[in-house]
């Protein structure tokens, strides 16, 4: 009988965005607390460049367990590139997809290390990656270990992407964009995906990769992801089944997933999810947090309950400067308290720190709001905002990472919704689980002020805000109940790391 330590050993390999880095960084931090060692492989620019992930594991240093390692791997880059690590706009997620690519060789370099490795933790017994690392699916054959896919959105996007090469082989890609009616009854079959099992889904409300108005690359890129999908060992996505059953189901029917790809949900991910429950995060926070922070924190705790719009566009979005003054001055007419966190506009090329914020707003608005009113620049903590009583809806472009942490808090939103899996995470927020509301937008994509002083007004004061309001607390109740011990999202992660476990044993 061997004395040798066994230990389940996976790395996990996300895309260099900030929003994958994050919820990848939360599975990892669950699985290790689960028994399993996690190798955590990152591109060396996004530990050390600027706006780098390194700010963040440090802050949860204390936190994160000894069965836990951050590995850099070189850039695959001939010169220093100033825009590496940034997340500023559309064109910084197409250039780090585009350099992930490159990253397949390092990678590679560092699992044969991995594997010959015979002191603790021993060799890897699987590779999770983001599914844009698709190369990582020949590395893990190479070496004769599974490859699971980490899918950071929700099933209903995750669906069509999942017909993909059904679509391929009917000649369908890219998806036509042309405009359709909201009833899907009144859609010309040549805008409508039907998907096994699923509701009829309008070309339009799928994940905007797909759409021939997309940028081709991406749309090249996506399709070939999807085609190798279907050769890993399942899926790992951070949602839980209660919130699209439908969409989960279908997922694990082989009539849509033939190769038999486990599909399993692990979510709510991020760390107010391990979660049981918010309040207790907020106050262990507030110990550590910046001076920015606490400023923002004690403002809200002079706040009415439920009286407070909190604003943010994520790491990628720009609104312009048109978007800006439109935003600001919808705000101002609604009479409405709320939180702005407010990234300037493309173009800005001063410091953050000697950045003058009212250069981008209407004249003389800060002195107009400062009473109820609050504006932070370029970061803020968004899950202890969320968790805060004060705040009575989240004003959010639909990114996944938002919506779910807005979910789970039990907190409506106001979708304004912009490409990728946006829309589609705007519908199941609006129609399908009824916590949210639309912000409508003119032909040309511009907005109104008029139309954002409705949906703050509505959210905050009336009837329907309200009733928004206590379904969000309902969703929030099912999300923990999901993680809580024999939830599903619990079940799902307890048999995946069994799986790992049993593959463990079996190697010695």
């Amino acid at each position: 009988m061997s004395s040798k330590v066994v230990v389940a050993h996976a790395v996990i390999a996300p895309l260099p965005c900030h929003g994958h880095i994050l919820p990848a960084l939360s599975l990892a931090r669950v699985l290790a607390a689960n028994g399993l060692f996690i190798t955590f492989v990152l591109s060396q620019h996004r530990i050390t460049g600027p706006r780098s992930a390194a700010s963040y594991l440090l802050s949860l240093q204390k936190s994160l367990p000894s069965s836990f390692r951050l590995l850099a791997i070189p850039d695959p880059l001939s010169s220093p590139d100033p825009v590496c690590g940034v997340d500023e706009g559309l064109d910084s997620v197409t250039a780090e997809i585009e350099r992930s690519q490159l990253m397949q060789q390092p990678f590679e370099r560092l699992m044969d290390d991995l594997m010959a490795a015979d002191a603790f933790p021993g060799a890897p017994v699987c590779i999770i990656s983001d599914v844009w690392l698709s190369w990582t699916q020949e590395i893990a054959g190479k070496f004769h270990i599974l490859r699971y896919v980490f899918y950071p959105s929700q099933p209903r996007v995750l669906a069509p992407l999942f017909y993909v090469p059904v679509l391929q082989a009917q000649g369908r890609l890219p998806l036509k964009a042309s405009p359709a009616p909201d009833d899907v009854e009144a859609c010309d079959e040549e805008l409508l995906v039907r998907i096994p099992n699923m509701p009829p889904l309008r070309n339009l409300d799928c994940n905007s990769l797909l759409l021939e108005s997309f940028t081709k690359s991406l749309h090249d890129a996506c399709i070939r992801i999807w085609m190798i999908v279907h050769k890993a060992a399942g899926v790992l996505i951070n949602s839980f089944y209660e919130l699209d059953t439908v969409a989960i189901d279908a997922l694990r029917n082989p009539t849509l997933n033939s190769s038999n790809v486990d599909i399993l949900t692990v979510g709510p991910l991020h760390s107010s999810a391990a979660f049981v429950h918010t309040a207790s995060e907020a106050t262990e926070g507030r110990n550590v947090v910046s001076q920015e922070e606490k400023h923002c924190l004690q403002w809200l705790d002079s706040q009415s309950a439920s009286s407070v719009l909190y604003i943010s566009f994520g790491t990628i979005f720009l609104p312009s400067l048109a978007q800006i003054h439109e935003l600001a001055l919808g705000l101002e007419a609604s009479e409405q308290h709320f939180l702005w966190m407010l990234r300037p506009p493309p173009g800005i090329l001063c410091p953050m720190e000697e950045f003058d914020v009212s250069t981008i707003l209407p004249e003389d608005f800060l002195s107009r709001i400062q009473k109820r009113g609050l504006i932070i620049l370029n970061w803020a903590p968004q899950k202890l905002i969320l968790s805060h009583p004060s705040i009575g809806a989240f004003f959010t472009h639909c990114g996944w990472n938002s919506t779910l942490e807005s979910i789970c808090m039990g907190v409506p939103m106001i979708a304004f919704p912009q490409f990728s899996d946006q829309r589609m995470n705007c519908s199941l927020l609006v129609k399908q689980l009824k916590v949210g509301v639309e912000l409508h937008r003119r032909a040309d994509e511009s907005i109104e002020r008029a139309e954002v002083e409705r949906v703050t007004r509505l959210m905050l004061t009336g009837k329907e805000g309200m009733e928004r309001r206590n379904r969000a607390k309902e969703w929030g109740a099912a999300a923990v109940k999901a993680v809580k011990k024999g939830g599903s999202s619990d079940r799902d992660l307890e048999s995946f790391v069994m799986k790992m476990k049993q593959l463990s044993f079996k190697s010695l």
